[in-house]
């Protein structure tokens, strides 16, 4: 088991991040830092621990997560890749979890835990899994014991709700050289970690596995990509296209996505909106295919364009 652990600007959180996996009642035999062109003093914040716990270290130029991710799993042979980013921390019982989940189901691709949030920005009663529409795990999930669940079509299913987020993500390296691994292309997109994950489930024979448990905590802080809701639906609704349009959604999903990916950007457009971020609504109108430019929607760009918060 490696872990890969991208960093950017995160001297702060670094120290925190790597104890919690330094702590774990299972001992990962990688863990491989990259630092992703930092400008503060996250070096130095790595290497204090990297000193005294024989972790990897690489420091390349800026090219982004997504680089940086592909650049650390190049460096190490393990059959299973765990993911962590640099801000968010792991409950001491993260590996056994992942370790159990394997016993159970010794097929997983994919799996993929719950988490909580910390942090100032944070809600303390929030769980990820609770943010899933309602009736999507009794209609898209089998569940099996100790609170693990087998994703039935994961294509379909992450169509409606995405509960893989990169600190609770563990694959195989087999599959994740089959399906082509964290494209450079995507790696300033936002939303890139959920591209890779689409790109995952749209292997007609992969098998994703989930954990009820929240075992790693999401960190809520300014400078998270999702601090602005709009662009992170938007994210969604692009990458759909981008899917589309490479051809990599499964022919027979073709009309579940497109429908999804207008939808979406119906949702983005909506957020904006109530986010009052005028100067991006005339935009997102634009964008908004014909079934979607409401007589309401098309009222509030006219607003936004000239002007007027609404």
């Amino acid at each position: 088991m490696s872990v890969i652990i991208p960093t950017y600007n995160a001297a702060s959180h670094i120290g925190e991040t790597l104890l919690s996996i330094l702590n774990q009642g299972i001992e990962p035999n990688c863990i491989v830092v990259v630092n992703d062109g930092s400008t503060d003093s996250t070096e130095q914040a790595i290497l204090e621990t990297h000193e005294f716990h024989g972790i990897q270290y690489i420091s390349t130029p800026n090219r982004g997560q997504g680089a940086a991710r592909q650049l650390g799993i190049s460096k190490v042979s393990s059959d299973y890749i765990f993911l962590c980013d640099s801000d968010d921390i792991w409950t001491p019982n993260h590996l056994q979890r992942k370790s159990q989940l394997l016993e159970q189901f010794p097929e997983a691709d994919f799996t993929f835990s719950n988490c909580y949030s910390f942090g100032a920005s944070s809600d303390g009663s929030h769980n990820l899994l609770d943010e899933a529409p309602p009736g999507w795990a009794e209609h898209q999930c089998e569940f099996g014991q100790d609170g693990f669940y087998i994703i039935r079509q994961p294509y379909l299913a992450l169509l409606d709700f995405n509960p893989a987020y990169p600190s609770g993500v563990m694959f195989r390296r087999e599959s994740y050289q089959r399906m082509g691994g964290f494209l450079e292309k995507y790696s300033r997109w936002i939303g890139e970690d959920s591209e890779f994950t689409r790109r995952f489930a749209s292997l007609d024979d992969c098998v994703f596995v989930g954990d009820t448990q929240p075992t790693w905590g999401y960190r809520r802080h300014s400078s998270n990509y999702s601090a602005v809701q709009w662009k992170n639906i938007k994210a969604k609704a692009d990458i759909l296209e981008e899917h589309l349009r490479l051809g990599v959604v499964p022919p027979s999903y073709v009309g579940a996505t497109c429908a999804e990916r207008d939808a979406t950007r119906g949702a983005a457009f909506d957020q904006a909106c109530w986010e009052k971020a005028s100067g991006h609504v005339a935009d997102l109108f634009l964008e908004l295919p014909p079934a979607q430019r409401t007589a309401k929607r098309r009222a509030k760009a006219l607003l936004a364009k000239a002007g007027v918060f609404f």
